[in-house]
């Protein structure tokens, strides 16, 4: 296991005048309130991570109900994206870990926490996903025995494969077509019977494409736009006729926030899609980044397709929409700029 290390404002693990507890302020017996409950991020320190901790740290609300915010991440690649300035800010802590290390958990988690699972294996065009090693079972049989307020599971709509559906819905068949698939639909599985056997409160979310700032190139709007930006040659898989919903990373960061403050279990046991409605094939989505950062569409080649590419993808996720009050505001027009200008600034991002 990889060496666990705290992160706060000091070199200390603790800020000064809190005792000699060597634990999380949040774990001590004698600092810690009956009612203080903390949220705990896992893979905080990947895409969708760095771009809900801003949001969370600006939002009244999450600092109301929740006393800490505990962060946990590998690191590895050994890069921290987490902002400084969240790392220097006593409310939040870092735990450089894995959530499914056994250890980990019993030093972060506590009764009545909210734990968004965001952590994932390695998976991307250049490096698709080929096997897992995580433990779900174990994982949330620890989860059920600490006792938690909620879990919040980030899954994906490529459960569902193979589809020609203009508006899937969570009962269509899930029928994965990569590894990566494969193991988010599994995680779900694993939730339902938790839930059966334990009542663990799990909420699923399966979003479609996300994009926007500070994502690892390997995916595909990001590799486009770096690519773009230096000049490199732009490899399309097939005809680029793959259409695909995309969605904006702050949508996808809203909406877990709002379940994160959502009253009431009537939402415990459920999978939600989330997505847009609106589908864009791959070629016009890398023209308009071509044009965007002033290329020529000399650049764009054609590789053959891949082996369990899906034809489509689109989803409205009009559950969603209903149980949370939600609706993504970042057309893609303005995102794809928002994440173009991103890439520009800092067009060399770190790996994750």
């Amino acid at each position: 296991m990889a060496d666990r290390k705290l992160a706060s404002a000091a070199d200390e693990p603790f800020p000064s005048g809190r005792g000699g507890c060597r634990d999380l302020p949040s774990r001590c017996p004698n600092q810690r309130k009956e009612s203080a409950i903390n949220i705990v991020i896992s893979g905080a320190a990947g895409f969708v991570g760095v771009n809900l901790l801003p949001r969370l740290d600006t939002h009244a609300d999450i600092a109301a109900r929740y006393r800490r915010v505990i962060l946990v991440d590998p690191l590895q690649y050994g890069v921290q994206k987490i902002p400084p300035t969240i790392l220097s800010d006593p409310r939040y802590w870092f735990v450089q870990g894995s959530i499914n290390d056994p250890a980990v958990t019993e030093e972060v988690i506590g009764a009545g926490d909210l734990v968004i699972h965001l952590a994932a294996e390695v998976n991307s065009f250049t490096a698709p996903q080929a096997s897992s090693s995580d433990d779900p079972p174990g994982y949330l049989q620890r989860l059920a025995d600490k006792g938690i307020g909620r879990l919040l599971f980030l899954s994906s709509a490529d459960v569902y494969g193979v589809n020609d559906s203009p508006d899937l819905q969570e009962s269509d068949p899930i029928r994965p077509t990569t590894v990566y698939a494969a193991a988010k639909a599994a995680f779900e599985a694993y939730l339902s019977a938790f839930h059966a056997m334990r009542g663990l409160p799990f909420v699923a979310f399966r979003p479609v494409t996300i994009y926007g700032p500070n994502q690892y190139p390997g995916w595909l709007v990001p590799r486009v736009i770096t690519q773009a930006i230096t000049g490199e040659q732009i490899s399309i898989t097939g005809n680029g006729s793959v259409r695909r919903d995309w969605i904006f990373v702050s949508d996808v960061c809203d909406l877990l926030i709002k379940a994160a403050l959502h009253a009431g279990d009537g939402i415990h046991g459920e999978v939600f899609n989330v997505g847009t409605g609106h589908e864009l094939d791959v070629l016009s989505l890398t023209r308009r980044v071509v044009d965007a950062v002033g290329r020529g569409e000399s650049l764009i080649t054609f590789v053959p397709e891949r082996a369990g590419d899906i034809p489509r993808q689109v989803t409205r996720g009009a559950r969603a929409r209903a149980a949370f009050g939600w609706e993504p505001l970042v057309p893609l027009r303005d995102g794809l700029a928002q994440t173009v200008a991103w890439y520009q600034d800092y067009h060399t991002p770190q790996p994750r």
